[in-house]
Order: structure tokens, then C-alpha cells, then sequence
């Protein structure tokens, strides 16, 4: 820490603290509003404490009283985890060179990051094991919800985008009858995945459940999102919302007699990321099919017990 400046050395240099975050948050290109909407929060929660607090500068000190103030404020762990990335990210910003500022300007940026940077750590989670169902139970799920209604077809077509797809809730929600194209002999399904804003990122389609989404657009003439309201007249065209799609998944593994407490929609997708890797061998591959930024992610399925073999199981059923 000797090498970098002291709250003495930096009182002469101003920092328009508001000015910062308007340009980190214009910086921003590619994520969606909530993403943007979040980090707003979390650096402004920042800024209002170092304001109650009159620091203009923040040195380690600082930020480890910060974590401590939402700590005392009874924060949920999972709101100082964000806050806690969205400081690291605005921090990281401030590192980069920009023609904008002088070489003191950054030389004071990057020494402020360096020094805040082993503070901004999120609190740890406990940690629990990846529920997911196994093959028998997939077997029944899928079973409760072969009607030939519409709801059935809807929810069976969304169990399967999570299970054999990796996909999650949100990505399901999301999903628009344009995503499923045809690329010569082969489907893809474009994704918008957790974040982004552009469906720039797609999966394979076994050409079964891509025949069934298509029959299922054009059965019921969906023009935009492929998973809609069924029962509200005003809602038709508009797309279900994430907690629509996982009530409707969790009632499905309720009826199917499968549902335990640590099971949850998300958790088929955790039986995804499995399957892959057990059929592959391939983590890059597996970091790819499931979205992961981080390959640490993906490595959780690296050790998943033998109890969920891929016997007798295809990656994707007709």
C-alpha cells in the first residue's frame, strides 16, 4: 500500500463524484435497463454514504466502513452482493484512460481503484448443493403434461426450453416465435441472455422441439412472444412474466408428486448444464450451451454425483 497516494496528497483534486457516475453509467452500452437501473442504485447508495460522511476521496478504510454500513442497515445479502459489484464495476471504470482527463486525472483514478479493490468483495452465500431432478422424475414431469390443450403444450414446450436447453426463466419469458431460425439443415434458437439487450448469442435446437415451437407459433397464430397469457383478453399478445413461468413450472413438478423444497424451475436447468458436460466431457462447450460469463460457474457440473447418468436419456426428445 506504500506506493499508492494518501488522503493528503489527494485534497487538491476534485472529483465531481455525480459527474463520474452519469458517464460510467453512459459507458454502459449493451445492457439491459434493470442491469443499468441496478448499478445506478448501488454506486448512488455509495455516493449518498461518503456525502453523510464528508470523505471526497475514499481510501480502503472507507469502503470496508461502507460494507459495514449495509451490514448495519440489514441489507439482504443478495442487495450488498449487488451493490458491492456495481462499486467494483464503477471503480473499474475509473481505472480506465480516457482523452477526456488529464494524466493526473487518471494517475488519481487508478490509485483510488487499487485501493479499493480488495475491499470490494461480496459477502459470502451459503452455500447449498444444485438441486436438480433426475431422469425418473423428468420422466414423470414431462408425463402430467402431455394434453392436448393449449397450456399443456405451452408449459411442456417451456419445461423443455429449460431442460434440454439450458435455458433460463427469464430467457424462456423472453422468447419470441423469430428466435427459432433454420440455418441450412439446422435449428438455432436465438437467446436474449440475463442482461444483455440484443439476442446476439444462440443455442441448437434438436429438430424436434423446434418443429413442436414452430407448430405451436403458427397453431395459435403468435405473432411476437411465443409464451403469452392464456386467460387475461387484454394480455394475449403480450409475454408471460419470470414469475408467471416459474409458477407454472413448479405447479407442473407439484402435479408430477416431484416437487421438494429445493426444487425449483431453475433447477432443470441446472439438470442441463449437467446433461451437456456428461455428454461432452467439453467445459468450454458447457460454458457456452449455459451462458456463463465465468468458467467457475460452469465447473459446478464437473462434479455432480453419478446418480444422474445420461442413460437411455437424449440430450433433447422429439
Amino acid at each position: 500500500m506504500n506506493d499508492l497516494i494518501t488522503k493528503d496528497q489527494i485534497q487538491d483534486f476534485q472529483i465531481d463524484w455525480q459527474y463520474c457516475l452519469d458517464n460510467f453509467l453512459r459507458t454502459q452500452n449493451g445492457l439491459a435497463y434493470k442491469t443499468i437501473k441496478a448499478y445506478r442504485s448501488g454506486v448512488s447508495c455509495f455516493l449518498d454514504y461518503l456525502k453523510k460522511h464528508d470523505i471526497e476521496k475514499p481510501l480502503p478504510d472507507d469502503i470496508h466502513d461502507y460494507l459495514g454500513y449495509l451490514r448495519e442497515k440489514a441489507y439482504s445479502i443478495f442487495t450488498i452482493g449487488l451493490y458491492m459489484i456495481s462499486l467494483k464495476k464503477f471503480f473499474a471504470y475509473l481505472a480506465q484512460p480516457y482523452k477526456s482527463v488529464g494524466a493526473a486525472s487518471i494517475k488519481i483514478y487508478e490509485d483510488i481503484y487499487k485501493m479499493a479493490s480488495p475491499q470490494l468483495k461480496r459477502p459470502s452465500r451459503k452455500k447449498h448443493h444444485r438441486e436438480m431432478p433426475t431422469e425418473e422424475e423428468v420422466q414423470k414431469l414431462r408425463a402430467v403434461l402431455q394434453g392436448p390443450d393449449q397450456k399443456s403444450k405451452r408449459d411442456l414446450l417451456m419445461v423443455d426450453m429449460a431442460l434440454y436447453c439450458g435455458l433460463r426463466v427469464n430467457e424462456i419469458a423472453n422468447l419470441r416465435a423469430e428466435d427459432v431460425r433454420k440455418d441450412e439443415d439446422k435449428y438455432k434458437l436465438y437467446v436474449l441472455r440475463k442482461g444483455q439487450v440484443s439476442r446476439n448469442y444462440y443455442v441448437f435446437l434438436d429438430a424436434g422441439i423446434a418443429e413442436r415451437l414452430l407448430d405451436y407459433t403458427q397453431e395459435y397464430r403468435l405473432k411476437r412472444y411465443i409464451f403469452t397469457d392464456l386467460y387475461h383478453k387484454k394480455n394475449k399478445k403480450d409475454r408471460l412474466n419470470t414469475c408467471t413461468v416459474s409458477v407454472a413450472i413448479s405447479g407442473a413438478l407439484t402435479k408430477a408428486g416431484v416437487k421438494r423444497p429445493t426444487l425449483t424451475a431453475h433447477s432443470l436447468r441446472h439438470y442441463a448444464g449437467t446433461t451437456y458436460y456428461q455428454t461432452t466431457k467439453d467445459l468450454y462447450a458447457t460454458q457456452q450451451f449455459m451462458g456463463h460469463r465465468d468458467s467457475a460457474t460452469t465447473e459446478i457440473y464437473m462434479h455432480v454425483e453419478n446418480n444422474y447418468s445420461m442413460a437411455g436419456i437424449a440430450l433433447c426428445p422429439a
